[in-house]
């Protein structure tokens, strides 16, 4: 299990990026009258996608990086499975078929859904994160379903940042002893 939880530390930027867009987007959500057209939004997508890019560049460029990271045991074939569906729930809900506030839902029970699969193998503290998420996604869909987009974003976001804080607790040496 060492090793696997030693595997993860290459995804702590990939983690840190995407959850501080996901909170800033929820944030300008909320205080809509700063950005009323999403340009900012769109800004803050595009440059995530392109810090991320730059990232994977680097990351492909070093032989050992690349052995690593691309093999099968990493998790690959999951994290392809979260883009193509991901892809999918954008796609339904471009042509209608979602309506947006239950994308958010889809969106955290997604990346709870994640969480707990990563978590089994590799500790529980992602499994009580999977939990949380979970039933803060549950609660805002049944009582707050208007807020989804703003709590449920902000708190993806914060739970990207958590996930990548104990991805570097564990890949602290001597970090972590003990059952996890």
């Amino acid at each position: 299990m060492k090793q696997a939880k030693a595997e993860t530390y290459w995804t702590i930027p990939y983690l840190t990026i995407w959850g501080i867009q996901w909170m800033a987007d929820s944030l300008l959500q909320y205080i809509w009258m700063i950005d009323p057209s999403g340009a900012f939004r769109k800004v803050l997508l595009i440059a995530a996608a392109a810090v991320s890019a730059v990232y994977l560049i680097r990351d492909a460029r070093s032989y050992a990086a690349k052995e690593r990271r691309w093999s099968v045991k990493t998790g690959v074939p999951a994290v392809a499975a979260a883009i193509v569906l991901l892809v999918i729930i954008v796609q339904l809900v471009r042509l209608g078929l979602i309506p947006p506030l239950y994308t958010e839902l889809l969106r955290s029970l997604l990346l709870a859904g994640f969480y707990l699969y990563v978590g089994v193998s590799l500790g529980r503290e992602l499994v009580h994160l999977a939990v949380w998420l979970g039933a803060l996604t549950v609660v805002i869909g049944t009582w707050y379903l208007g807020y989804a987009p703003i709590i449920l974003g902000f708190s993806g976001g914060a739970s990207l940042l958590a996930c990548a804080a104990i991805f570097t607790f564990w890949g602290k040496p001597g970090a972590a002893p003990g059952r996890h």
